[in-house]
């Protein structure tokens, strides 16, 4: 066989795959901001509480820290988060119920505990971001905005839409990027009231848990420069939580170590 009839065959080959590649799905038809954030939200359950395992890492100038996890949530502002090693050996405790913070080191046999700020909080959650807006992150709950969004577009190299909402000022506040097949939300953009960016957050492997949640969540911040990443294995939604799921062993050997605000 010549090198011509090669190279025929080649582009014949590649003309045949090009015809057999199928056309994208057109998007849904949507005529405002309105509609589609309805849609997004019909059968939506409202998240009150949750429960998720999984793998969780934490990277921030004042820790960094990986380990199979525990989480148990009430929302708005209560989460208790347990930390194992790989040899199932306790690394942190972590509790808040929105006004103190407890983290127990069974290492050091310490529970330290303080008001819940910023600062105290960033043992678990990276600064920057609220409390309320954290536990509705790990649970797939968005948008964080209420109300309509200001603007919409769809992108369609991207096969994605775009909702956009600003604060009182006019200034920009949120931005939601959708999948157009499923609406499947897949990144999130936070800008405080001075218009700069305070967080964003990725959402990844939908469907495996249960329809409709991710299966990963990545959410970073610039100043300071901090990461949580959480790779669910399981993801109960709204179970009954009690205050005793929620708060962290004591033991007369542990010495209590009081947080500065």
């Amino acid at each position: 066989m010549s090198w011509r009839t090669y190279v025929w065959l080649a582009l014949a080959l590649s003309f045949w795959g090009c015809r057999a590649l199928p056309p994208p799905a057109p998007p849904p038809a949507f005529t405002s901001g309105q509609e589609l954030l309805v849609k997004l939200q019909t059968g939506k359950p409202q998240v009150q509480s949750f429960e998720a395992r999984g793998r969780l890492t934490l990277l921030s100038p004042q820790q960094n820290y990986s380990g199979t996890s525990l989480i148990k949530s009430r929302l708005p502002a209560t989460v208790r988060a347990d930390v194992l090693d790989f040899l199932g050996r306790s690394v942190l405790n972590f509790y808040t119920n929105g006004r103190e913070v407890e983290v127990l080191s069974p290492k050091e046999g310490k529970l330290y505990r303080g008001p819940a700020t910023p600062r105290n909080l960033a043992a678990f959650i990276p600064p920057a971001v609220t409390l309320p807006q954290a536990l509705r992150l790990m649970s797939g709950d968005l948008p964080l905005s209420s109300g309509q969004p200001s603007r919409w577009a769809y992108d369609q190299a991207q096969g994605r839409y775009l909702l956009e909402w600003r604060n009182s000022a006019g200034g920009l506040q949120e931005r939601l990027w959708l999948e157009a097949e499923g609406l499947k939300p897949v990144q999130e953009e936070w800008f405080g009231p001075d218009g700069n960016l305070r967080f964003t957050a990725e959402f990844s492997d939908f469907g495996r848990l249960s329809p409709g949640l991710p299966g990963q969540v990545v959410l970073k911040t610039r100043q300071p420069d901090a990461e949580l990443r959480l790779v669910y294995r399981e993801m109960l939604l709204n179970p009954s939580l009690q205050d005793s799921d929620l708060v962290l062993p004591r033991s007369q050997s542990i010495t209590e170590v009081p947080l500065k605000p």
